[in-house]
């Protein structure tokens, strides 16, 4: 009787050529990925810069609107006290002219 030989298939192992093909392409998606997330967190920090921009603009024309009010108030503050001083020594004169007025009525009643 004949045996037939049988012919065992043989398992290719993955050549060493193959495994560093294998290896480059998972090199190559894991740096796709740190890729991705990288211009995420660039993309994240340019809308953060974009968002200072803005409130340091509304920060700065705030500042200025409000040093035009307290520039304002300090030129009504001026012209406040000007007219107190004013308005003071018109009345020392006044409070003179009303002791004259007091003094020439008392001497006229003395007569």
């Amino acid at each position: 009787m004949w045996k037939k030989s049988v012919k065992k298939k043989k398992v290719k192992k993955p050549s060493n050529a193959m495994k560093q093909k294998s290896m480059i392409k998972e090199a190559l998606l894991d740096l796709n990925k740190e890729i991705f997330n990288i211009n995420k967190e660039k993309k994240n920090l340019s809308t953060e810069i974009s968002q200072a921009d803005k409130n340091l603009k509304n920060s700065v024309e705030l500042e200025r609107k409000l040093q035009q009010k307290i520039s304002k108030l300090t030129e009504r503050e001026a012209f406040l006290k000007e007219k107190r001083k004013t308005i003071s020594q018109k009345e020392e004169k006044l409070g003179d002219r009303l002791s004259k007025i007091q003094k020439i009525k008392t001497e006229l009643d003395d007569i």
